[in-house]
């Protein structure tokens, strides 16, 4: 009796998840319709503001897209765009930073069987050591000079790994992924960017693409709610979170589009998006302080 009562609970959780499957793509798109109707609505009514709306939620759509192929840019890429249409920063900081935890938290649920937080910790505490420098100092230095310098050395190395052919593999120790993950802190404090200093030293590793982004992908959802807490209690006017929520459903689509694309990847085609979105991030920087 005990075996057969054991053998139906477990039938009926292998039930509940092609359910929740089917239900959760449905979900997102009446939220999405929604969303979009209140926008269209704003438009017809010709409310200030209503097409940068729009504008706003295609740029996270295709941003989350094209970022969730290899697990991280989604920052450079939004913002670049944003900034382009000159959004008001403290509200492009809010939506960037609502819709990336969202992806993001997709993208460590997707992920949750690959993930091995021992092997995490050591980057996590790195970067939680640094981050609130790198938030103190965006708040009161220009930090744009910074932003220059990161910027280069990202394009640079992109287009290195876009041209070589072999990849060399070092060896990692718990001391290197702290300092790795210190760095990324800082980044993600100072420029948003918190992803680009451990996918490199993952790829160095010479992890294959399910290893890599298990490392990083949960690092960055860390750094990025580390980054909310430390925006909020340095400048709390900056986080008012909860009016960008209409924006989730967009980048959610979009994460998902970019993980079903990420999975049809090969190892090869993994690293080249791997670097070229590394050439992005630096692109975007420079085209945000230039």
């Amino acid at each position: 009796m005990q075996s057969t009562g054991f053998h139906l609970q477990a039938s009926s959780s292998e039930g509940v998840r092609p359910l929740l499957a089917r239900l959760v793509p449905v979900a997102l798109s009446v939220w999405a319709i929604v969303e979009f109707g209140d926008i269209t609505t704003a438009i017809a009514e010709g409310r200030p503001g209503a097409w940068m709306t729009i504008g706003t939620a295609v740029v996270v759509l295709i941003s989350a897209l094209v970022s969730s192929i290899a697990g991280f840019a989604f920052s450079a890429l939004a913002g670049c765009a944003l900034a382009y249409f000159k959004m008001d920063p403290a509200s492009a900081v809010r939506t960037i930073v609502v819709c990336s935890l969202a992806i993001q938290l997709y993208a460590v649920w997707k992920l949750r069987a690959s993930i091995r937080w021992r092997q995490l910790w050591p980057f996590i505490l790195g970067g939680a050591s640094t981050l609130p420098v790198g938030v103190w100092l965006l708040l009161r230095l220009d930090a744009s000079m910074f932003a220059v310098g990161l910027g280069g050395f990202l394009v640079g190395y992109g287009a290195y790994c876009l041209m070589r052919r072999e990849t060399r593999v070092v060896r990692g120790k718990p001391w290197t992924a702290a300092v790795a993950g210190a760095l990324g802190g800082l980044t993600g404090g100072l420029a948003g960017l918190p992803g680009p200093t451990v996918t490199i030293w993952c790829s160095m590793r010479g992890w294959d693409k399910q290893q890599q982004r298990a490392v990083y992908q949960p690092y960055i959802l860390v750094m990025q709610a580390l980054t909310l807490v430390c925006l909020r209690w340095q400048a709390p006017t900056v986080v008012q979170a909860t009016q960008d929520l209409m924006f989730v459903p967009f980048a959610l689509f979009g994460a998902i589009g970019g993980l079903a694309l990420y999975k049809r990847l090969s190892q090869r085609q993994f690293h080249a998006a791997t670097s070229a979105l590394l050439l992005i991030s630096g692109a975007g920087l420079l085209a945000r302080t230039l």
